[in-house]
Protein backbone atom coordinates (compact mmCIF):
# COMPACT_ATOMS: atom_id res chain seq x y z
CA UNK A 1 0.00 0.00 0.00
CA UNK A 2 1.21 3.72 -1.07
CA UNK A 3 2.56 5.32 1.71
CA UNK A 4 -0.17 8.29 2.42
CA UNK A 5 0.41 11.03 4.87
CA UNK A 6 -3.24 12.03 5.90
CA UNK A 7 -4.09 8.39 6.86
CA UNK A 8 -0.37 8.49 9.53
CA UNK A 9 -1.46 11.80 10.76
CA UNK A 10 -5.03 10.63 11.57
CA UNK A 11 -3.98 7.56 12.85
CA UNK A 12 -1.75 9.17 15.07
CA UNK A 13 -3.94 12.03 16.44
CA UNK A 14 -6.26 9.12 17.64
CA UNK A 15 -3.41 7.06 18.85
CA UNK A 16 -2.71 10.10 21.28
CA UNK A 17 -6.40 9.91 22.51
CA UNK A 18 -6.51 6.61 22.55
CA UNK A 19 -8.21 5.00 26.11
CA UNK A 20 -6.48 1.57 25.34
CA UNK A 21 -3.98 0.56 22.79
CA UNK A 22 -3.65 -2.88 21.29
CA UNK A 23 -0.56 -4.76 19.26
CA UNK A 24 -1.54 -7.89 17.31
CA UNK A 25 -0.47 -9.78 14.70
CA UNK A 26 1.63 -12.77 13.17
CA UNK A 27 4.93 -13.84 13.03
CA UNK A 28 6.32 -16.63 10.62
CA UNK A 29 9.83 -17.73 9.59
CA UNK A 30 11.42 -20.10 7.87
CA UNK A 31 14.64 -22.44 6.53
CA UNK A 32 15.21 -25.04 3.99
CA UNK A 33 18.21 -26.85 2.48
CA UNK A 34 17.01 -28.43 -0.68
CA UNK A 35 19.89 -31.08 -2.25
CA UNK A 36 20.44 -32.27 -5.73
CA UNK A 37 21.40 -36.09 -7.13
CA UNK A 38 25.07 -35.02 -5.63
CA UNK A 39 23.58 -34.11 -2.11
CA UNK A 40 24.63 -30.76 -2.72
CA UNK A 41 22.39 -28.24 -0.82
CA UNK A 42 21.58 -24.45 -1.92
CA UNK A 43 20.07 -23.27 1.58
CA UNK A 44 17.08 -20.74 1.58
CA UNK A 45 15.29 -18.89 4.37
CA UNK A 46 12.42 -16.05 4.96
CA UNK A 47 10.67 -14.50 7.19
CA UNK A 48 6.79 -12.98 6.94
CA UNK A 49 5.68 -10.82 9.77
CA UNK A 50 2.57 -8.67 10.12
CA UNK A 51 2.15 -6.11 12.84
CA UNK A 52 -1.24 -4.09 13.67
CA UNK A 53 -1.90 -1.47 16.79
CA UNK A 54 -5.10 -0.80 17.82
CA UNK A 55 -6.59 2.28 19.56
CA UNK A 56 -9.56 1.84 21.15
CA UNK A 57 -11.25 5.30 21.70
CA UNK A 58 -13.89 3.85 23.87
CA UNK A 59 -15.77 0.69 23.62
CA UNK A 60 -17.40 1.53 19.94
CA UNK A 61 -14.46 3.01 18.41
CA UNK A 62 -11.13 2.11 16.98
CA UNK A 63 -8.61 2.81 14.80
CA UNK A 64 -5.85 0.31 13.73
CA UNK A 65 -2.45 1.20 12.11
CA UNK A 66 -0.68 -1.78 10.23
CA UNK A 67 2.64 -2.70 9.29
CA UNK A 68 4.67 -5.48 7.46
CA UNK A 69 7.92 -6.78 6.33
CA UNK A 70 8.17 -9.32 3.73
CA UNK A 71 11.26 -11.29 2.65
CA UNK A 72 11.83 -10.72 -1.60
CA UNK A 73 12.76 -12.98 -4.10
CA UNK A 74 13.90 -11.65 -7.91
CA UNK A 75 13.20 -14.00 -10.99
CA UNK A 76 12.78 -13.03 -14.67
CA UNK A 77 9.70 -11.62 -13.92
CA UNK A 78 10.62 -9.56 -11.24
CA UNK A 79 10.34 -9.25 -7.35
CA UNK A 80 7.19 -11.10 -5.06
CA UNK A 81 7.21 -11.85 -1.54
CA UNK A 82 9.25 -15.32 -1.20
CA UNK A 83 7.87 -18.26 0.90
CA UNK A 84 10.21 -21.44 1.42
CA UNK A 85 8.57 -24.14 -0.27
CA UNK A 86 9.21 -27.61 0.57
CA UNK A 87 9.68 -29.30 -3.11
CA UNK A 88 11.79 -26.54 -4.47
CA UNK A 89 14.05 -23.33 -4.02
CA UNK A 90 12.10 -20.83 -6.34
CA UNK A 91 10.16 -19.35 -4.42
CA UNK A 92 12.90 -18.86 -1.70
CA UNK A 93 15.17 -16.01 -0.62
CA UNK A 94 18.95 -17.31 -0.78
CA UNK A 95 20.63 -17.54 2.35
CA UNK A 96 23.28 -15.09 0.78
CA UNK A 97 20.95 -12.74 -0.30
CA UNK A 98 20.74 -10.03 2.70
CA UNK A 99 18.79 -7.10 1.02
CA UNK A 100 15.72 -9.46 -0.35
CA UNK A 101 15.89 -11.51 3.38
CA UNK A 102 16.07 -8.33 5.77
CA UNK A 103 13.40 -6.00 3.94
CA UNK A 104 12.50 -2.62 5.64
CA UNK A 105 8.79 -2.59 7.91
CA UNK A 106 6.54 -0.87 5.43
CA UNK A 107 3.00 1.26 6.15
CA UNK A 108 0.10 -1.19 5.38
CA UNK A 109 -2.41 0.36 6.05
CA UNK A 110 -5.04 2.29 8.24
CA UNK A 111 -8.46 1.23 9.61
CA UNK A 112 -11.36 3.34 11.62
CA UNK A 113 -14.11 1.22 12.78
CA UNK A 114 -17.36 2.20 14.89
CA UNK A 115 -19.45 -0.60 16.54
CA UNK A 116 -22.75 1.34 16.68
CA UNK A 117 -25.23 -1.80 17.76
CA UNK A 118 -23.90 -5.21 18.99
CA UNK A 119 -24.03 -6.95 15.65
CA UNK A 120 -23.58 -3.77 13.19
CA UNK A 121 -19.81 -2.19 12.62
CA UNK A 122 -19.20 0.82 9.52
CA UNK A 123 -15.10 0.43 8.76
CA UNK A 124 -13.63 2.94 6.50
CA UNK A 125 -9.47 2.76 5.08
CA UNK A 126 -7.42 0.20 3.63
CA UNK A 127 -9.82 -3.16 3.70
CA UNK A 128 -8.56 -6.95 2.67
CA UNK A 129 -10.83 -9.23 1.97
CA UNK A 130 -10.44 -13.58 0.19
CA UNK A 131 -12.46 -16.25 -0.05
CA UNK A 132 -12.14 -19.83 -0.44
CA UNK A 133 -9.02 -20.60 1.14
CA UNK A 134 -6.75 -23.76 1.77
CA UNK A 135 -5.87 -26.01 4.65
CA UNK A 136 -3.26 -27.58 3.24
CA UNK A 137 -0.30 -26.97 4.00
CA UNK A 138 1.89 -24.86 2.62
CA UNK A 139 -1.38 -23.35 0.34
CA UNK A 140 -2.63 -21.34 3.38
CA UNK A 141 -1.10 -17.85 2.41
CA UNK A 142 -4.76 -16.44 0.54
CA UNK A 143 -2.15 -13.72 -0.92
CA UNK A 144 -1.03 -16.33 -3.18
CA UNK A 145 -3.66 -19.60 -3.29
CA UNK A 146 -7.56 -19.46 -3.16
CA UNK A 147 -10.27 -21.52 -5.08
CA UNK A 148 -12.96 -18.43 -5.25
CA UNK A 149 -10.00 -15.49 -4.69
CA UNK A 150 -6.73 -14.36 -3.92
CA UNK A 151 -6.40 -11.48 -1.24
CA UNK A 152 -7.41 -8.23 -2.74
CA UNK A 153 -7.14 -4.64 -1.32
CA UNK A 154 -8.93 -1.57 -1.45
CA UNK A 155 -9.24 1.86 0.25
CA UNK A 156 -12.92 2.30 0.78
CA UNK A 157 -16.27 1.84 2.99
CA UNK A 158 -17.40 -1.37 4.57
CA UNK A 159 -20.14 -3.01 6.70
CA UNK A 160 -20.01 -5.93 8.68
CA UNK A 161 -23.04 -7.53 10.55
CA UNK A 162 -23.97 -10.57 12.34
CA UNK A 163 -24.23 -12.53 15.06
CA UNK A 164 -23.16 -16.37 16.58
CA UNK A 165 -27.13 -17.76 15.84
CA UNK A 166 -27.54 -15.45 12.58
CA UNK A 167 -24.02 -15.59 10.97
CA UNK A 168 -21.38 -13.15 10.22
CA UNK A 169 -21.44 -11.09 7.10
CA UNK A 170 -19.31 -8.26 5.28
CA UNK A 171 -19.86 -5.66 2.35
CA UNK A 172 -16.60 -4.08 0.81
CA UNK A 173 -16.78 -1.23 -1.36
CA UNK A 174 -13.82 1.32 -2.62
CA UNK A 175 -11.02 1.86 -4.97
CA UNK A 176 -9.39 -0.55 -5.55
CA UNK A 177 -5.35 -1.57 -5.48
CA UNK A 178 -4.94 -3.23 -8.59
CA UNK A 179 -5.38 0.19 -10.79
CA UNK A 180 -6.02 3.63 -10.36
CA UNK A 181 -8.69 3.70 -12.84
CA UNK A 182 -10.76 0.41 -11.10
CA UNK A 183 -13.68 -0.01 -8.46
CA UNK A 184 -14.05 -3.13 -6.30
CA UNK A 185 -17.19 -4.41 -4.35
CA UNK A 186 -17.14 -7.95 -1.99
CA UNK A 187 -19.74 -9.63 -0.10
CA UNK A 188 -20.21 -12.73 1.88
CA UNK A 189 -22.08 -14.03 4.30
CA UNK A 190 -21.15 -17.01 6.66
CA UNK A 191 -24.56 -18.95 7.24
CA UNK A 192 -25.03 -21.53 10.25
CA UNK A 193 -27.19 -24.32 8.92
CA UNK A 194 -26.83 -26.47 11.57
CA UNK A 195 -25.33 -24.90 14.74
CA UNK A 196 -25.31 -27.43 17.60
CA UNK A 197 -22.60 -28.73 20.20
CA UNK A 198 -21.80 -31.45 18.58
CA UNK A 199 -22.51 -30.95 14.62
CA UNK A 200 -21.92 -27.54 12.71
CA UNK A 201 -22.88 -26.53 8.95
CA UNK A 202 -22.03 -23.29 7.50
CA UNK A 203 -22.51 -22.08 4.45
CA UNK A 204 -20.45 -19.06 3.18
CA UNK A 205 -21.26 -17.43 -0.38
CA UNK A 206 -18.90 -14.98 -1.91
CA UNK A 207 -18.98 -12.54 -4.73
CA UNK A 208 -16.39 -10.08 -6.01
CA UNK A 209 -16.69 -7.67 -8.74
CA UNK A 210 -14.24 -5.10 -10.47
CA UNK A 211 -15.65 -2.21 -12.97
CA UNK A 212 -13.51 0.61 -14.80
CA UNK A 213 -12.06 0.75 -17.93
CA UNK A 214 -8.87 -1.05 -17.01
CA UNK A 215 -9.16 -3.25 -13.86
CA UNK A 216 -5.40 -4.34 -13.52
CA UNK A 217 -6.39 -8.16 -14.00
CA UNK A 218 -8.43 -10.57 -16.40
CA UNK A 219 -11.65 -11.14 -15.19
CA UNK A 220 -14.17 -8.59 -13.84
CA UNK A 221 -15.61 -11.23 -11.42
CA UNK A 222 -15.54 -13.90 -9.06
CA UNK A 223 -17.81 -15.79 -7.07
CA UNK A 224 -18.37 -19.16 -4.96
CA UNK A 225 -19.69 -21.23 -2.09
CA UNK A 226 -17.87 -22.37 0.60
CA UNK A 227 -19.28 -25.10 2.81
CA UNK A 228 -17.61 -26.36 6.11
CA UNK A 229 -19.90 -29.12 8.09
CA UNK A 230 -17.96 -30.81 11.66
CA UNK A 231 -19.32 -33.85 13.70
CA UNK A 232 -18.46 -35.26 16.90
CA UNK A 233 -19.24 -37.98 18.85
CA UNK A 234 -17.52 -39.20 21.98
CA UNK A 235 -13.70 -39.36 21.10
CA UNK A 236 -14.11 -39.86 17.32
CA UNK A 237 -14.27 -36.10 14.91
CA UNK A 238 -14.98 -35.88 11.71
CA UNK A 239 -15.39 -32.63 8.96
CA UNK A 240 -15.65 -31.97 5.32
CA UNK A 241 -14.78 -28.70 3.74
CA UNK A 242 -15.91 -27.91 0.43
CA UNK A 243 -15.19 -25.05 -1.96
CA UNK A 244 -16.42 -23.82 -5.46
CA UNK A 245 -15.17 -20.98 -7.34
CA UNK A 246 -16.15 -19.59 -10.51
CA UNK A 247 -14.46 -16.77 -12.31
CA UNK A 248 -14.47 -16.04 -16.12
CA UNK A 249 -11.42 -15.83 -18.28
CA UNK A 250 -11.57 -14.91 -22.00
CA UNK A 251 -15.13 -15.36 -22.46
CA UNK A 252 -15.42 -18.81 -20.77
CA UNK A 253 -16.16 -19.64 -17.14
CA UNK A 254 -12.99 -20.98 -14.78
CA UNK A 255 -14.19 -23.51 -12.25
CA UNK A 256 -12.46 -25.15 -9.26
CA UNK A 257 -13.26 -27.30 -6.88
CA UNK A 258 -11.41 -28.17 -3.49
CA UNK A 259 -12.53 -30.90 -1.19
CA UNK A 260 -11.00 -31.24 2.15
CA UNK A 261 -12.30 -34.30 4.23
CA UNK A 262 -10.29 -35.00 7.67
CA UNK A 263 -10.73 -37.31 10.68
CA UNK A 264 -9.63 -37.39 14.59
CA UNK A 265 -10.16 -40.29 16.87
CA UNK A 266 -7.83 -39.98 20.18
CA UNK A 267 -4.39 -39.93 18.84
CA UNK A 268 -4.70 -40.38 14.97
CA UNK A 269 -5.42 -37.75 12.62
CA UNK A 270 -6.33 -38.13 8.84
CA UNK A 271 -6.46 -34.98 6.28
CA UNK A 272 -7.00 -35.16 3.11
CA UNK A 273 -7.01 -32.45 0.31
CA UNK A 274 -7.90 -32.40 -3.38
CA UNK A 275 -7.89 -29.53 -5.58
CA UNK A 276 -8.72 -29.04 -9.62
CA UNK A 277 -9.94 -26.30 -11.85
CA UNK A 278 -11.26 -26.90 -15.08
CA UNK A 279 -9.80 -24.36 -17.39
CA UNK A 280 -9.46 -23.41 -21.28
CA UNK A 281 -7.11 -26.08 -22.61
CA UNK A 282 -5.60 -23.63 -25.30
CA UNK A 283 -4.47 -21.22 -23.03
CA UNK A 284 -1.80 -22.03 -19.80
CA UNK A 285 -3.05 -23.10 -16.89
CA UNK A 286 -0.94 -20.30 -14.87
CA UNK A 287 -2.95 -17.19 -16.60
CA UNK A 288 -6.12 -18.86 -15.53
CA UNK A 289 -6.18 -19.89 -11.69
CA UNK A 290 -5.08 -18.92 -8.29
CA UNK A 291 -2.89 -21.30 -7.52
CA UNK A 292 0.64 -22.77 -8.29
CA UNK A 293 -1.41 -26.23 -9.23
CA UNK A 294 -4.29 -27.11 -11.49
CA UNK A 295 -4.50 -30.85 -10.06
CA UNK A 296 -3.41 -31.17 -6.41
CA UNK A 297 -3.89 -33.64 -4.17
CA UNK A 298 -2.15 -34.55 -0.73
CA UNK A 299 -3.03 -37.04 2.01
CA UNK A 300 -1.26 -36.70 5.80
CA UNK A 301 -1.47 -39.33 8.52
CA UNK A 302 -0.84 -38.11 11.72
CA UNK A 303 -0.31 -39.63 15.58
CA UNK A 304 -0.02 -37.03 18.55
CA UNK A 305 2.85 -38.66 20.73
CA UNK A 306 2.12 -35.69 22.88
CA UNK A 307 -0.14 -32.85 23.70
CA UNK A 308 3.03 -30.50 22.23
CA UNK A 309 3.76 -33.07 19.52
CA UNK A 310 2.76 -34.74 16.35
CA UNK A 311 3.94 -36.75 13.78
CA UNK A 312 2.84 -37.01 10.04
CA UNK A 313 3.93 -39.03 7.29
CA UNK A 314 2.69 -36.96 3.70
CA UNK A 315 2.23 -38.14 -0.06
CA UNK A 316 1.74 -35.54 -2.27
CA UNK A 317 0.61 -35.12 -6.10
CA UNK A 318 0.96 -32.04 -8.02
CA UNK A 319 0.05 -31.16 -11.47
CA UNK A 320 0.50 -27.73 -12.39
CA UNK A 321 -0.67 -27.71 -16.00
CA UNK A 322 -3.01 -31.16 -17.22
CA UNK A 323 -2.65 -30.39 -20.49
CA UNK A 324 1.46 -30.35 -20.28
CA UNK A 325 3.12 -33.60 -19.92
CA UNK A 326 6.01 -34.10 -17.62
CA UNK A 327 5.45 -31.33 -15.34
CA UNK A 328 3.92 -33.15 -12.62
CA UNK A 329 5.95 -34.56 -9.09
CA UNK A 330 5.22 -36.90 -6.58
CA UNK A 331 6.13 -36.06 -2.91
CA UNK A 332 6.46 -37.35 0.15
CA UNK A 333 7.47 -36.64 3.74
CA UNK A 334 7.85 -36.47 7.08
CA UNK A 335 6.40 -33.72 9.24
CA UNK A 336 6.97 -33.22 13.30
CA UNK A 337 4.32 -30.52 14.74
CA UNK A 338 5.03 -28.67 17.80
CA UNK A 339 3.03 -26.48 20.21
CA UNK A 340 5.09 -24.43 22.54
CA UNK A 341 1.95 -22.72 23.40
CA UNK A 342 -1.12 -21.45 22.43
CA UNK A 343 -1.06 -19.77 18.98
CA UNK A 344 2.14 -20.92 18.08
CA UNK A 345 3.34 -23.63 16.18
CA UNK A 346 7.10 -25.15 14.67
CA UNK A 347 7.18 -27.66 12.13
CA UNK A 348 10.21 -29.59 11.54
CA UNK A 349 9.92 -31.33 8.09
CA UNK A 350 11.75 -33.83 5.43
CA UNK A 351 10.83 -34.73 1.69
CA UNK A 352 12.05 -36.51 -1.17
CA UNK A 353 10.66 -35.72 -4.86
CA UNK A 354 9.99 -38.62 -6.67
CA UNK A 355 10.30 -36.83 -10.40
CA UNK A 356 12.77 -35.73 -12.56
CA UNK A 357 12.01 -32.75 -13.64
CA UNK A 358 12.80 -30.63 -10.53
CA UNK A 359 16.51 -29.89 -9.37
CA UNK A 360 16.07 -31.02 -6.06
CA UNK A 361 16.03 -34.34 -4.44
CA UNK A 362 15.73 -34.17 -0.75
CA UNK A 363 14.74 -31.30 1.09
CA UNK A 364 14.61 -30.66 4.82
CA UNK A 365 13.51 -27.34 6.87
CA UNK A 366 11.48 -25.83 10.00
CA UNK A 367 9.06 -23.10 10.13
CA UNK A 368 7.72 -21.59 12.96
CA UNK A 369 4.78 -19.13 13.38
CA UNK A 370 3.09 -16.97 16.42
CA UNK A 371 -0.01 -15.33 16.35
CA UNK A 372 -0.51 -12.95 19.30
Amino acid sequence: MRKLILPIALASASFALAAEIELHGSVNADYGSYFDSDFSPINAANQDIDLAATARMDEHVSVTVMANTHSTYTDSNGTHASETHRHYYAHSTAMGDEGGRFTEFNFDGVQFRWDVANAVSFVFGDLTYSAGTFNYFFWRDPSRYAVILREENLRGVGAEVGTEKFGHGKFYMGASEDNEHSMAMFATYSLPMLNHVDEHLVLTPSIDWMFGDDIGRSYTYSLGTEVDYSKSFERFNWGIYAVWGLHPYKGKGIHSFLLEPSMNYAFFNLGFTYFYALTKEEYPAQEQIFTEDQLLYAVEPSFNLHKKLTMGFTYEYHDPDTEVHGNDYHFGGLNFYVYPTMKTEIVFWFGYNFSDNIDTDFAMGISAQADF
